[in-house]
């Protein structure tokens, strides 16, 4: 198959080249078609997730936490019936001891499940509070800095607490640091968000190949729930100079719910 005089492919190849570019084309719109649906299915398990979380979380708060609450009330009333009987007080106060610690530990569930400040006071109450839950377990001093709109998407909200929780577990876990900050800012039409640490720092090349490989879960988590919302995470650090983790995701995304 000789080429034109003009040097250029003979029809006959332009054609079967004209026909490659289209199968090619089509199948990039697969693949991205294929990836919006995967991106929406993805979200739509996530959803789902945080609403069964959502309701454990409030039957042990409100349900069993009550019934506890009113438990100490019926042992204390007891107690006060057999004032003069001290060895039934002192089964009484094990059983007030008991049923304080189990009803501790119901609440302490629920907040790990969802902290119910994230749905009745929004995200800028519910980032202080978690500050100050892993600032006092860990003795780290974490500042809040936050200059977002008051009201968020419910997903994004979700999705912004979720991985500056995970960030924060981190720091606690591995970094050794005794301050961090959370900042989380409106830019143009998306949110930037800022978890920095004082620690002592890794090899950001190295964690970040962990991660891609899944034997970072830490690093790894926080980069899907980014890329779910649309976002980018940018990740820097190095041995003995702390970590800063910045990520941006957009406040409006396709398939979120208003």
């Amino acid at each position: 198959m000789s080429g034109r005089p003009d040097g250029s492919p003979p029809l006959e190849l332009r054609r079967e080249l004209a026909l490659l570019q289209r199968r090619h084309a089509r199948l990039l719109e697969r693949v991205a078609e294929d990836q919006r649906r995967f991106s929406a299915l993805a979200r739509s398990v996530w959803r789902v997730q945080e609403d069964e979380r959502r309701r454990i979380s409030r039957e042990l708060h409100d349900g069993m936490g009550q019934n506890l609450t009113a438990l100490k009330h019926r042992l204390s009333m007891i107690g006060e019936e057999l004032a003069g009987d001290a060895p039934a007080q002192a089964h009484l106060q094990e059983a007030l001891a008991l049923c304080e610690r189990t009803l501790q530990d119901a609440r302490r569930l629920s907040r790990l499940l969802r902290p119910q400040i994230l749905d009745d006071l929004g995200l800028e109450a519910a980032l202080n509070w978690l500050a100050r839950s892993i600032g006092e377990s860990g003795r780290i001093d974490i500042q809040v800095q936050y200059a977002a709109p008051d009201q968020l998407d419910a997903d994004l909200t979700t999705l912004v607490f979720r991985t500056v929780q995970e960030a924060l577990t981190n720091v606690l876990r591995h970094a050794g640091a005794s301050h961090a900050l959370v900042r989380v800012v409106h830019r143009d039409s998306s949110l930037v968000v800022l978890v920095w640490d004082d620690g002592r720092g890794c090899d950001t090349a190295a964690a970040l190949a962990a991660a891609g490989e899944g034997r970072s879960g830490g690093l790894s988590g926080i980069r899907e729930r980014v890329e779910l919302g649309g976002g980018e995470l940018h990740f820097d650090s190095a041995p003995g100079a702390g970590t800063r983790l910045r990520f941006t995701v957009p406040l409006q995304h396709e398939g979120s719910e208003q």
